[in-house]
């Protein structure tokens, strides 16, 4: 067999082992990206239905508050009341809204940081109600839909709107970045009406968190 024929042979393996290990190489890095691509895009579908159920056809959803005991012959039928949020106070808890960012708000369930699997937006549910006292903790996954979250900045406001419809404006004090062992250390608050927000940079990355304290200012 002349040498010429042999190199050809041999390069022609080579060439064929380099290919199928491209291809291998490809497999892996879609089995690795796929299924958090997958979750982001369910988690950017998940967020425009829940806006759009909390929203209604109005921008508010009204219910009738019932009796607490049942009407007597003539009473009065119960009255109608505002009321935002048609799913479950779990899954659609409250409204969070940028008025800076223009087109960014989304619909925060009430859970722990598990919740964070599944949604975007989380209202942790050990931390106190918008506009009570203490500290108000909402964390936000930036991807896919509130990648402009990064550019807040003291003075800007926060819109927290609970299920009653009543709005609770917290305007922006500071921002900083943490590790994400440090976050844990941002729930204790007393002495105010506060509110921190707990997101990612940089898009896509998950190695620090960027916190934003907010104070409440009206509502």
């Amino acid at each position: 067999m002349k040498p010429s024929f042999l190199r050809w042979a041999n390069s022609h393996r080579v060439g064929g082992g380099l290919a199928a290990l491209g291809v291998i190489l490809v497999l892996v890095g879609l089995g690795i990206l796929a299924p958090p691509l997958i979750g982001v895009l369910h988690r950017g579908s998940d967020d425009h239905k829940l806006l759009q159920s909390w929203l209604g056809a109005g921008g508010a959803i009204t219910k009738v508050v019932p009796s607490q005991s049942e009407n007597p012959v003539g009473a009065s039928s119960p009255a109608a009341t505002a009321a935002c949020g048609s799913g479950s106070p779990t899954s659609e808890y409250a409204l969070v809204d940028f008025p800076s960012l223009t087109g960014i708000e989304g619909v925060a369930g009430n859970g722990n940081w598990s919740m964070l699997l599944q949604r975007s937006v989380v209202h942790y549910d050990d931390s106190p109600a918008p506009g009570q006292p203490g500290n108000v903790l909402i964390a936000m996954h930036r991807e896919p839909n509130f990648e402009p979250l990064g550019s807040l900045a003291a003075g800007d406001k926060i819109v927290v709107t609970n299920r009653n419809c009543q709005a609770f404006t917290y305007t922006v004090t500071q921002t900083w970045t943490e590790n994400p062992s440090q976050v844990t250390q941002l729930q204790a608050l007393s002495g105010g009406r506060y509110l921190t927000l707990i997101t990612c940079p940089p898009l896509w990355i998950d190695t620090q968190r960027i916190v934003i304290r907010a104070t409440l200012t009206s509502g």
